[in-house]
C-alpha cells in the first residue's frame, strides 16, 4: 500500500484479519494521548506483516474492536513491539486486551548491541537496514479524526520495518559467543522476554512507583 493511500479503520477488516491470523509474526505499535496509565488511552494501533501489509486501527469511543482483540490474543501469532512494556500495558488499560505472545525489540537490542547506548527504533532501522525514519510528526494529537497523510505515513513507518529489525536482532543474538555461565544470549533473551508480562501486570495494578509509574521498586532494597 502506498503512503498516499494510508487510511484508518475502527477495527481490522475481516479479510485482513484472516490474512494476519495466518502469519507467524505481526509488527505492532501504538500512538497515545500521553504516557499516564489509566488516564491516557490508545488513539491509533499500527499493524504490519512481513509483506508490508499495513493496517491502521483508530478505535472509536463506545465501539469495541473484536478483530483487533482476536489478533492480539491469538496464541499462534507472535506480536513484535519496540518497547513492548508501554504498548502492552495500554492495550490492557485502554482496550481491555491481554496481548500474548509478544516480543520486545528494545530488550533484544539492549542485550546484543552493547556497543551503543542508542536503542530507539530510528537508530535500529538506520544501523541495521540503512533506512532513515523521519520523526517530524512524533508530537501529534493522535486523537484527532482528521489525521493527514504525513501523520499516517509516520505512524505506518513505525511498523513497516519492525519485523526486519527483529530478524536482524535474532541473527545478532545467534552470533554472540557463549555467556560466562555457559548459556547463550538467545536463551537469556527468551528469559528476559518472559519477564515482561509480569512487569506489565505489576504496572497496571499500581506497583509502578518510579519513573512516573513505569518502573517498580518492588525488587529493590
Amino acid at each position: 500500500m502506498s503512503a498516499t493511500n494510508y487510511k484508518t479503520s475502527p477495527d481490522i477488516p475481516d479479510k485482513l484479519l484472516s490474512h494476519y491470523m495466518k502469519q507467524g509474526v505481526i509488527a505492532v505499535d501504538t500512538e497515545l494521548h500521553g504516557l499516564r496509565l489509566l488516564r491516557d488511552e490508545i488513539c491509533l494501533v499500527q499493524l504490519c506483516d512481513d509483506q508490508s501489509t499495513v493496517c491502521l486501527v483508530k478505535p472509536e469511543s463506545e465501539i469495541t474492536t473484536p478483530n483487533l482483540k482476536k489478533l492480539m490474543e491469538a496464541p499462534q501469532v507472535l506480536k513484535i513491539f519496540h518497547f513492548a512494556l508501554t504498548d502492552v500495558a495500554f492495550f490492557k488499560t485502554s482496550l481491555g486486551i491481554d496481548v500474548a505472545p509478544f516480543c520486545c525489540t528494545k530488550v533484544m537490542s539492549k542485550l546484543v548491541r552493547t556497543y551503543t547506548d542508542f536503542h530507539g527504533l530510528k537508530d535500529l532501522v538506520a544501523e541495521l537496514l540503512d533506512i532513515k525514519i523521519e520523526k517530524q510528526q512524533q508530537q501529534t494529537d493522535w486523537s484527532r479524526t482528521d489525521l493527514n497523510s504525513k501523520q499516517l505515513k509516520y505512524a505506518a513507518h513505525d511498523v513497516l520495518h519492525l519485523i526486519e529489525v527483529y530478524q536482524h536482532l535474532q541473527e545478532m543474538l545467534k552470533r554472540r559467543n557463549q555467556l560466562a555461565t555457559g548459556g547463550s544470549l538467545e536463551d537469556l533473551n527468551s528469559k528476559a522476554q518472559a519477564v515482561l508480562p509480569t512487569l506489565v501486570e505489576l504496572l497496571v495494578n499500581g506497583y509502578g512507583d518510579l519513573d512516573d509509574g513505569w518502573e517498580t521498586s518492588l525488587f529493590t532494597h
